[in-house]
């Protein structure tokens, strides 16, 4: 296998505590609710499909282009001074940079903030490509995302193992035909509190 994708939040970046804040400020100020299992259970899916999904289940209809644009600008205030990095998917990244392994980010996030956080940290040029949201038609758990960060790559999606935090984004490699790593099982994973998720 010669081509590593990788995901960016809760993969290569800790965002996910401050991107919970951020969700669940935004359906509270909507009048909606979101507890940390959905927003788990959800991890993957663009930030505005899942106020689309939790608004339907719960009977409302808000301006879901408004609340993605506060939640975006919530999420931004929470992480000014950066979100940490997760060290031992880094380090995996640069070990494959260091021997001359093509590397990219395949993420559910929009291209600016993904892009933010990686140049803050100085590690964006690790990457050869970094495919967003905006890039597909159909996020996780579809392959799409995976596929195309292959496609830049200029690899079979077969040579690939993707790098991954969320079950949607497991299935979406599985489905795009890549061995996949699930991060939270690696030592100095930052967080167990994807297990803890009956809040």
């Amino acid at each position: 296998r010669n081509a590593i994708p990788a995901d960016c939040d809760g993969t290569l970046v800790d965002t996910m505590g401050g991107f919970y804040v951020a969700d669940k400020q935004t359906c509270e100020e909507f009048d909606m609710t979101m507890s940390k299992k959905q927003f788990y259970d959800l991890a993957g899916v663009p930030i505005r499909r899942i106020f689309e999904i939790l608004a339907e289940e719960q009977g409302k209809t808000p301006d879901l282009d408004a609340m993605a644009a506060r939640c975006k600008e919530l999420a931004d205030e929470i992480m000014s001074q950066g979100p940490e990095l997760i060290h031992p998917v880094v380090a995996i990244a640069r070990d494959a940079k260091a021997k001359g392994l093509p590397i990219a980010v395949a993420s559910s996030g929009v291209k600016p903030t993904v892009t933010g956080h990686l140049r803050g940290h100085g590690i964006l040029d690790l990457f050869n490509a970094v495919v967003t949201c905006e890039d597909v038609k159909h996020g996780k758990p579809a392959p799409d995302l995976y596929l195309l960060a292959a496609e830049k790559l200029g690899v079979d999606p077969k040579r690939c193992t993707a790098y991954e935090d969320a079950e949607l984004g497991m299935q979406s490699a599985k489905a795009a035909g890549m061995a996949v790593v699930d991060v939270r099982l690696l030592d100095g994973y930052p967080t167990d509190e994807y297990k803890n998720t009956d809040v």
